[in-house]
């Protein structure tokens, strides 16, 4: 308690209220964060000591303003480990193999969010982890798969391979966004992506019809967009092939799935993602769509 006390007091006779203000104003994005996962399980463990803790990182708090009044002990302080992510991806198991015809490596990772929430709200933190479990399930459940798959090929002839993983897309104030990527070989390969967004101020995992009013005609307004897109890339490079406009005898691209596999990137746009072989010659690969920020607000107008 000592400590506590002569902090308090050096605090009190350093800053005064402007410099206080301007401290905080000055503190880096970094630095607010949520503590690190293995103080929050520890938290988990003793609920009861959560206000003890959040007592601590008050006090932690007002200690990082004063670096924040002194550059060059600001800086020395950018090295510490103070604060942790709201949510973070962590690779947990892995799996490697190579008999120089089949070959593997492959990772499990899961995403930790104890006190998840751009808030503090109980509720959003609840509904965060409940979010962070469902994709966590939904991620070993394709990895399982894939591996069970690539295990019957081990002692067949031929060559295989497969690697799986996953990364962090966007990690803005807004949207946490994961991508659990795959690609698989035999004869030909074969890219898989799967991704999942949640929205930090409410914690829900979001499907691509969560972010437009119930009636809003979404569909067909991103299809023509991303139409419309195809067709100047057709017209740039005479390489860039599209299921659009063509009497080739294959499926043409009608119109997205209601919830078509989606992401938010940095700049809070809408990114429309379609598999190999989807909407395009596999050769193509994977494919992206940015959605103009008009086209969305326009569509979002009416959304409460």
């Amino acid at each position: 308690m000592e400590w506590r006390n002569q902090m308090s007091r050096r605090i009190k006779n350093t800053i005064s209220s402007k410099e206080l203000l301007q401290a905080m104003g000055g503190i880096r994005d970094c630095y607010v964060k949520e503590a690190d996962y293995a103080a929050c399980a520890a938290t988990r463990k003793q609920p009861h000591r959560w206000y003890v803790a959040a007592g601590m990182a008050a006090m932690l708090a007002l200690s990082i303003l004063l670096p924040n009044l002194n550059k060059a002990t600001a800086y020395a302080m950018q090295s510490l480990p103070v604060i942790g992510e709201y949510f973070k991806l962590v690779t947990f198991r892995e799996y490697r193999f190579d008999d120089g015809r089949h070959s593997a490596d492959v990772k499990w990772n899961k995403i930790y969010a104890d006190r998840a929430g751009m808030d503090d709200s109980e509720e959003t933190g609840k509904q965060a982890r409940k979010s962070v479990k469902e994709i966590n399930a939904q991620m070993e459940q394709k990895t399982e798969k894939l591996l069970k798959e690539f295990k019957k090929q081990v002692g067949a002839l031929g060559y295989s391979s497969l690697t799986v993983d996953s990364k962090v897309v966007t990690n803005s104030s807004k949207y946490y966004c994961v991508m659990l990527s795959a690609f698989s070989s035999q004869a030909d390969g074969y890219q898989a992506d799967a991704f999942y967004t949640i929205e930090k101020s409410t914690g829900n995992l979001l499907e691509l019809s969560n972010l437009f009013p119930e009636n809003a005609d979404y569909v067909d307004v991103l299809t023509a967009q991303i139409k419309k897109q195809m067709r100047q890339n057709m017209k740039k490079d005479e390489n860039n092939v599209y299921f659009l406009d063509t009497d080739t005898p294959v499926a043409l691209f009608d119109k997205i799935d209601e919830n078509q596999q989606f992401y938010i990137n940095g700049k809070d746009e809408i990114v429309i993602c379609f598999a190999e072989g989807d909407v395009a010659p596999a050769s193509m690969g994977t494919l992206r769509f940015v959605i103009p920020q008009k086209v969305v607000k326009e569509l979002q107008k009416n959304k409460r």
